[in-house]
């Protein structure tokens, strides 16, 4: 018979192994006009993903710090869907 994972345990998997790399969010049609954000979490982090005027899609790490400003991170567009890297820049 096994025990099931600790808290602890289960969010060190998950920091270790599936956190690092690329992660799907949505399609590009989310977010059709500039200034539209998408709100989304990535194993456990709130994410904002918005399109800005020049038409360019944008994601930040919604901190929870005082007077923490958002930290972008790396997003990318591969035919028509937005993924995001959480991996330190």
């Amino acid at each position: 018979m096994t025990t099931p994972p600790d808290d602890r345990s289960f969010r060190r998997e998950m920091a270790t192994a599936y956190r690092s790399g690329w992660h799907f969010i949505d399609l590009v049609t989310a977010i059709p006009h500039p200034g539209d954000s998408l709100m989304v979490t990535v194993f456990g982090e709130p994410v904002v993903v918005t399109l800005d005027e020049d038409g360019d899609v944008r994601a930040y790490r919604c901190l929870r710090r005082p007077r923490g400003a958002p930290q972008p991170v790396r997003c990318a567009i591969r035919y028509g869907m937005i993924f995001v890297n959480l991996d330190v820049i």
